[in-house]
């Protein structure tokens, strides 16, 4: 029975420590039909390390020139987000796919934040619905990747309920628990 505890916890830890770095950015997106085969994507990078850990300052995000047409691509990222980052597009190359590349001029996303607005349009060329991409985090000064990973599409948030909404739902189920128990109590008796 020791042997098995002692055989899990490393592998336990291990596996921990896997899903933590895998987990420390993720991109998320919303695609936005703009026209015809013209989308847009809008993303949402966020830094998932523990707090105090570095800020996310360089991204690329690539896009497979067989089904994004390289010359329509178009950073539209919108102020003031555009002037916090330097923003370009690099060209592809032979077994290398065109990137959207994204470099903090301010400090870049802390640790537990989220920033939203990042955009490329462009001309899809593939079947139904432009999808995920893969993406790289990179250290700003040394280049070396931190990260590796694929976009993710944003969940659509449910609409909460209102207030009111709740309690007349609230006061509408006790009036009917209530006339419940009325009835059963007067079917006794």
């Amino acid at each position: 029975m020791a042997f098995g505890t002692r055989a899990f916890g490393p592998g336990a830890l291990l596996l921990l420590l896997a899903h933590s770095a895998f987990a420390a950015v993720s991109i998320q997106y919303t695609v936005v039909p703009v026209g015809g085969n013209v989308y847009r994507y809008v993303y949402s990078i966020t830094n998932n390390a523990a707090t105090g850990s570095a800020a996310i300052q360089l991204f690329d995000i690539l896009f497979d020139t067989s089904l994004y047409q390289e010359s329509s691509l178009q950073i539209v990222t919108p102020a003031p987000l555009h002037t916090q980052w330097s923003e370009q597009l690099l060209s592809s190359a032979p077994s290398v796919p065109a990137a959207y590349d994204a470099l903090s001029l301010t400090g870049g996303i802390a640790a537990g934040s989220t920033v939203t607005g990042f955009s490329v349009q462009f001309t899809w060329l593939g079947t139904g619905t432009p999808g995920s991409q893969p993406f790289q985090v990179f250290d700003p000064n040394t280049f070396a990747v931190l990260q590796s990973g694929v976009t993710s599409t944003l969940p659509v948030g449910v609409p909460a309920a209102s207030t009111l909404t709740l309690f007349l739902l609230g006061v509408g189920l006790s009036l009917a628990a209530a006339f419940q128990m009325r009835e059963r109590l007067g079917g006794r008796t």
